[in-house]
Formats: C-alpha cells, sequence, structure tokens
C-alpha cells in the first residue's frame, strides 16, 4: 500500500523502501515496541535470522536469493541446500519453509534417496487394517509409515504402530498430551484400546461393575446442579 508494482518490481513512496515499500524512512516506534513486533512465538528477534526495522524483520540474505523469509524469518530455505549437490531437495522435490517435499520415487530430509520398490508395494505396506493409508494417522514414505505425533516434544507418543494403527489417545478419559490419566486408572491402554482390571468396565474404564452407592446418592451424585441427573442427555 506504500508504491506502485511495474513490471514485477515495487516503484514505492516517497519516506518508504523496502523489496514490497514495507520500511518507514523515519519510525515513530520506540525501539522496545518495534522489537516486541519483531518477535517470535519464543520470543527471538526475527528468529535470530534477520533485523528487526520499525516492527517489521528484514531477513539476513546476504547473497541476495531469497532463501529466508516469513514475518519473523522463521522460514530458511537453505535448510533443503544438499552438500554434495548443491541443489534444493537434490532437484528431486520443493523447499516450502525449510523442509523438502519430496517428489514421487524418492525421500529423505533432502529428497537424496530414490525408492527401490513399485509405487503397488509401497502402498500395500503402508495400508492400514482398516484399508486406509497409515490409518489416516501419518504419511507414507517408501513402503514405511510416519506417524503424526501429537507429542510437540518428540518424545514417544500417542500414535504409534507399523501402519499408526495404534492411537493412545483413545485411552484417556479427559485428553490432556501431559496427562498419565489411561483407562481411567483401572485397566492397560493396549494399541488403544482399554483391557480392564476385574471389577471396572467401560470404553474407558470408567464404571464399577458393583456400585457402593444407593440408587438415592448415585442419582444426587449425577444431577449436580442442574434439575436431571447428567442433565437429561445420559444415563
Amino acid at each position: 500500500g506504500h508504491g506502485k508494482c511495474d513490471c514485477g518490481k515495487c516503484k514505492c513512496d516517497e519516506g518508504w523502501y523496502g523489496e514490497a515499500c514495507q520500511y518507514p524512512n523515519t519510525c515513530n516506534l520506540t525501539r522496545r515496541k518495534s522489537n516486541e513486533m519483531c518477535k517470535n512465538s519464543q520470543d527471538i528477534i526475527c528468529s535470530g535470522a534477520g533485523t528487526c526495522q520499525c516492527g517489521r524483520c528484514k531477513c539476513a540474505n546476504s547473497e541476495g536469493n531469497g532463501l529466508v523469509y516469513g514475518k519473523f524469518c522463521e522460514c530458511d530455505d537453505r535448510e533443503c541446500i544438499d552438500e554434495e549437490t548443491e541443489e534444493i531437495c537434490t532437484g528431486h522435490g520443493k523447499c516450502y519453509c525449510g523442509n523438502c517435499y519430496c517428489e514421487a520415487g524418492w525421500h529423505g530430509d533432502k529428497c537424496e534417496f530414490q525408492c527401490d520398490i513399485t509405487p503397488w508395494e509401497i502402498k500395500k505396506r503402508c495400508t492400514s487394517p482398516d484399508g486406509k493409508i497409515c490409518s489416516n494417522r501419518g504419511t507414507c514414505v517408501c513402503g514405511e509409515c510416519t506417524c503424526h505425533d501429537v507429542d510437540p516434544t518428540g518424545d514417544w507418543g500417542d500414535i504409534h504402530g507399523d501402519t499408526c494403527e495404534c492411537d493412545e489417545r483413545n485411552c484417556k478419559a479427559v485428553y490432556d498430551r501431559y496427562s498419565d490419566d489411561f483407562c481411567s486408572g483401572h485397566g492397560q491402554c493396549n494399541c488403544g484400546r482399554c483391557d480392564c482390571k476385574e471389577g471396572w468396565t467401560g470404553k474407558k474404564c470408567e464404571h464399577p461393575r458393583s456400585c457402593p452407592l444407593s440408587v438415592e446418592e448415585s442419582a444426587k451424585k449425577c444431577q449436580g446442579n442442574s434439575n436431571l441427573p447428567c442433565s437429561g442427555r445420559g444415563k
């Protein structure tokens, strides 16, 4: 909004500069305010890959190749360059925000490995018992499933199995990635299914087989502050 586009290049209005006319010549922000606007979600100014200019990040592209970009310079496509060939994704994929997305038949962080099995065999190996590719919870790479792990730390996650068929989240009474509340504490979680201890039942072993409460006490406990037990939407 601070210039005109002429054959793919910006001609900036007076008082503005930059490839997209995004930087003002004079800044009315304090240094502190400017830096706050440039911080990424980890509170790092321009992701450590650029400088902050009046609340906007100017990414470090000393060679003029434009490989570092994003609002907070969070994308670094230099991560996609193969050291041997010096090509992006070894010429067998496309780079998006520092990650290689490989063409069919290629895999690896830089698409450097060629898959030596047929597409039919790849699909067969990745198909889960329910007929879905990696149970719709993972990505198939050269006949092996990489599961979409919901644990952000990268440690042991809730989704596993050769075809990502096991989802431990199904065993948790209230889902919380940091909680170990599997099967309500009354059973063992096996591949996303609760095997209850003696005396307990339910999908998550939440119901005792014999109840020490009277019918009246049970109803009162289920009623809470509502007029009906379970708010009239359960038993």
